[in-house]
């Protein structure tokens, strides 16, 4: 068997993303496995799963997260549903979450993709773009502290990743509002992120944190290599030689075609995933990055008898 072949005959969801984004194929969504799972665990008369953003990580807003990863039918009645939920509680006028503070940017750049995922109609979508657009660090990126004093003078990747993936979604979902303003700050914010070479501290060049060029799966809202590369390949960009170290320290932790599944990030779940050391949401998003990145190499992996 090839890894190809392990991949279409694991989870149906694990098979539906690796005919998209593997072998190119047009395929219906679906409804069952895990999708099917989590789904099932949803309270329709809170309109909830466990909370709204806590419990980590069986709440509403990091179960949808996974969902949205899963590539669920946007439309389905219970994402629809509990997406109403989160923009009702989740976003308050102008971010104002409470009297002290805004709402977290990382949040708002993840509530902002599960919105756009979803192609919400709410004029919320209006005043996050436009709270995100307020708060550009002056690197260019985005930080959750960007109200703390003293301010921050630098972004944060974390932060940075994620409302860099809710504005591909805005961006993906046909939205006008403010698109060429959008367009102009994730530019800029890619940038940031590369001249940090996807991982590395600006004084040291040492890796940031040793949990960001070892990928888990889940990511939750952390950052990490892989979730970046798999960011790059979304938006189509183009090989870049400030990626390479990053590429590499992915390829160096791959078995064969394999890659771990990575350490499990602390909280609660709903079930686990996945067991043994090699994982194949991992291993996907690994070679998503190679195809699209080191062509020769991915080809000949998806080749090796396994």
């Amino acid at each position: 068997m090839t890894v190809i072949d392990i991949l279409l005959s694991h989870d149906p969801v694990i098979e539906r993303l690796t005919k998209i984004h593997l072998l190119n194929e047009k395929v219906p969504f679906i409804e069952t496995s895990y999708i099917k799972r989590y789904l099932d665990l949803y309270n329709p008369i809170s309109r909830t799963w466990e909370g709204v953003y806590s419990p980590k990580w069986i709440s509403t807003h990091y179960t949808m997260l996974e969902l949205m990863y899963m590539e669920i039918d946007p439309k389905h009645p219970v994402y629809q549903e509990a997406l109403a939920t989160l923009l009702d509680k989740e976003w308050k006028e102008q971010g104002q979450y409470h009297t002290l503070r805004h709402q977290d940017m990382c949040v708002v750049g993840m509530l902002l993709g599960l919105a756009s995922y979803g192609k919400s109609k709410d004029s919320k979508l209006h005043e996050m773009i436009d709270y995100i657009l307020a708060h550009i660090m002056p690197d260019g990126g985005w930080n959750c502290d960007w109200e703390r004093k003293p301010a921050p003078r630098i972004s944060s990747v974390h932060t940075t990743l994620s409302v860099l993936e809710g504005l591909h979604h805005y961006q993906k979902a046909g939205y006008s509002y403010k698109i060429n303003e959008v367009k102009i700050s994730m530019l800029t914010a890619i940038q940031t992120l590369l001249k940090r070479h996807l991982y590395q501290a600006h004084e040291t060049k040492e890796p940031i944190h040793e949990a960001m060029v070892k990928p888990s799966y889940p990511p939750r809202w952390k950052y990490d290599i892989l979730r970046a590369l798999e960011f790059f390949v979304e938006i189509g960009y183009p090989d870049d030689l400030r990626m390479t170290d990053a590429i590499n320290l992915v390829i160096a932790q791959m078995k064969g075609p394999f890659m771990p599944k990575g350490s499990a990030i602390p909280g609660k779940l709903h079930f686990k995933l996945e067991e043994g050391r090699y994982g194949m949401f991992n291993t996907l998003r690994a070679l998503k990055v190679l195809k699209h990145f080191r062509r020769p190499l991915y080809e000949k992996l998806i080749k090796l008898e396994v």
